[in-house]
């Protein structure tokens, strides 16, 4: 009775994920307990409800997600066995996949998002499983102390901190890789006690012996790389036949992700990748689309022109939520409930808000462009990055490295006086970064992760937490250094590999679920369909990004859809003003945050740096946003767990 009542606590912590019915097993001979939280999307029936038995008993399981090609696996059953189906739902497709095909070929043959935990009666074994690019969370740790000691398991960190004596021991790994991403990358929490599924793996926990005495077995069940590797033998030799098979391959990505008993909207900015996915959509659906985006007062924002001439065109349903500050002042307060750890993309505070207007309209599912920057080389330093190391080369290292240096030395007084000489905003703090480049950049690689990773001076730490931290950051974070063999010559492609591996699963899917779910809406990401990446890995480099230009097939092929001039024109990015938000309508909290006793109460970071770095963003000395907007989610999240 105690662990139901635990449990039924813990999922109580997610009913904005699942609004719409709340199951709970017990199984007492294993000391496990599980409660699920639904969201019905497909089979809203109670024959879709969970925690969900196997046709045959073995199984169960607990699922978040959606597997697009059910019906298929479905059907392929029904050829192989004799399944008594109770419903129409995925989830019952995909347990008794399991059952029948086992776990790593239903996991091969599945398309979709998912995270799951999946309990092998038979066995006496849990599987903790992770969709291939981490779009659906699962976390898990052992907490408690002594006898009370279990491991728990979930969807978000709110829940297991219901567990009684969770340990809230904060990881200073975690707070250092915050401060240089925004986030906290994966397999990383700000919990010590408790750690994240990496996308593409498995954790298997054996209960025939102590878990806590035998920690899991954690594998890749999907290696991205030798996807890339495999697919690279195939390379499309004309930019013809690359551009027939995309077409067909995201047609049938999107048309996959229409699959629901709810009604289904789509996210438009009026860049390349939402409006192409609005464009294949309209041109599949019965039905007009419905569209949304969100603009804001000011103009170098603002995206909804744009996204409302799209819509125009495509004869969609749309519309315009213009974001004031005002807005974003009352939603702050509630960012750290919904991301329930540190989150520092700017951007989480228009995503919210837009997935809180479309659920509003009664929408359930909404399409987004998700991955096709990190797939098809959308970011700035994708298309950059190669001609920027280009010019540095040029220059023999240790005169590069001697340059920076010098630009260092300058007294930092008389740099700001070159922000007055040149006439360029923040002209001596991007002679800074520059200097630092040059000390640092040794090949395109450290380029790379220079335009990443935010240069973290330690001095904004306190003296105790440096003390603590005594483990470099950059030594955890490996996979930056290591990149698909096939890629060795081919510099831009393994940013998108990076890309793909590091600030996609941790940084925008991250955000996209946890704004999204905080008000039961479900997102889809086409681009992130199993088929799309084995193919776009068989398009050449040169195809996606050249000429100082990148996403090129995909601009090609929108052409079809859209008038050049909505097409080929520059990328704005989905950003908010938040550098001058912070200086006027966002001020007094900013100040609190910053300067106030909670601040010097929380002993990580140094107030008396803190408040220089402060002075100078509010001078327009330097632009700060980046690090400052960082200490306040920090701060923000800190004060809300009090």
């Amino acid at each position: 009775y105690q662990l139901k009542e635990i449990v039924n606590k813990m999922a109580k912590k997610i009913v904005h994920r699942g609004p719409d019915y709340s199951g709970i097993y017990v199984d007492q001979d294993l000391s496990f307990c599980c409660a699920h939280q639904r969201l019905s999307i497909l089979d809203l029936s109670k024959n879709g409800n969970q925690p969900m038995h196997s046709y045959q008993d073995r199984y169960l399981i607990s699922f978040n997600g959606e597997i697009y090609n059910f019906r298929e696996l479905r059907k392929k059953l029904d050829i192989e066995t004799n399944i008594y189906w109770r419903g129409h739902s995925d989830t019952e497709v995909l347990i008794n996949s399991i059952e029948y095909w086992g776990l790593q070929k239903t996991l091969d043959l599945s398309k979709g998002m998912f995270a799951f935990a999946l309990l092998d009666k038979k066995n006496k074994k849990l599987f903790l499983v992770r969709d291939r690019f981490g779009e659906k969370p699962l976390y898990w740790g052992f907490n408690g102390y002594s006898s009370t000691k279990a491991l728990v398991f979930g969807s978000d960190i709110a829940a297991l901190k219901e567990f009684p004596s969770f340990n809230e021991d904060i990881d200073p790994c975690a707070i250092n890789a915050f401060m240089k991403f925004s986030c906290i990358p994966s397999d990383l929490t700000i919990y010590k006690s408790i750690k994240k599924i990496k996308p593409g793996h498995i954790a298997e926990f054996d209960f025939k012996k102590n878990p806590e005495i035998n920690p899991p077995k954690i594998y890749k069940w999907w290696d991205y790389k030798k996807i890339i590797n495999s697919a690279s033998k195939e390379k499309f030799s004309s930019e013809k036949e690359a551009l027939f098979h995309l077409e067909v391959s995201l047609k049938n990505a999107t048309k996959s992700c229409l699959i629901s008993d709810v009604p289904v909207g789509c996210f438009l900015s009026g860049g390349i990748d939402s409006s192409l996915i609005t464009a294949l959509l309209s041109e599949q659906s019965n039905s007009k689309i419905n569209t949304f985006t969100i603009g804001f007062e000011d103009e170098n924002y603002d995206e909804s022109f744009e996204a409302k001439k799209v819509s125009e065109f495509l004869k969609t349903n749309h519309e315009s939520i213009i974001l004031k500050p005002d807005d974003a002042l009352n939603l702050i307060p509630e960012l750290p409930s919904i991301y329930s750890e540190p989150f520092a993309d700017s951007s989480q505070i228009p995503t919210a808000l837009l997935c809180r207007e479309i659920k509003k309209k009664g929408i359930d599912v909404a399409l987004t462009g998700d991955g096709g920057d990190e797939i098809f080389g959308g970011y700035f330093r994708h298309f950059k990055g190669s001609r920027t190391w280009s010019r540095i080369k040029l220059i023999p290292y240790p005169a590069r490295s001697a340059l920076g240096t010098l630009i260092k030395s300058i007294p930092s007084n008389q740099f700001k006086k070159l922000n007055f000489i040149s006439q360029k905003r923040n002209f001596a703090q991007k002679a800074l970064k520059a200097a630092t480049r040059l000390n640092n950049i040794k090949s395109s690689d450290d380029l790379y992760r220079s335009l990443y990773m935010e240069d973290i001076d330690s001095a904004i730490f306190s003296k105790s937490f440096i003390n603590e931290y005594n483990n470099p950051f950059e030594a955890y974070y490996s996979e930056l250094n290591i990149s698909p063999s096939c890629l060795k010559n081919d510099p831009t492609a393994r940013m998108l590999y990076w890309d793909a591996i590091s600030y996609l699963p941790d940084d925008i899917l991250v955000k996209v679920d946890r704004a999204s779910m905080a008000y039961s809406l479900e997102t889809r990401a086409p681009f992130l369909d199993k088929n799309l990446i084995n193919l776009a890995w068989r398009i050449p480099t040169n195809m996606k990004v050249n000429n100082g230009q990148g996403k090129v097939i995909l601009k090609k092929l929108l052409c079809k859809y859209l008038p050049k001039e909505y097409i080929y024109r520059p990328k704005k990015g989905f950003g908010i003003p938040i550098e001058d938000w912070i200086r006027g309508p966002l001020k007094e909290w900013s100040e609190e945050l910053l300067l106030g006793n909670s601040l010097k109460n929380q002993n990580i970071f140094s107030s008396e740096r803190i408040k220089i770095l402060w002075d100078d963003h509010l001078n327009k000395n330097v632009d700060n946003t980046n690090i400052l907007f960082s200490i306040l989610m920090m701060q923000s999240w800190l004060n809300f767990q009090k």
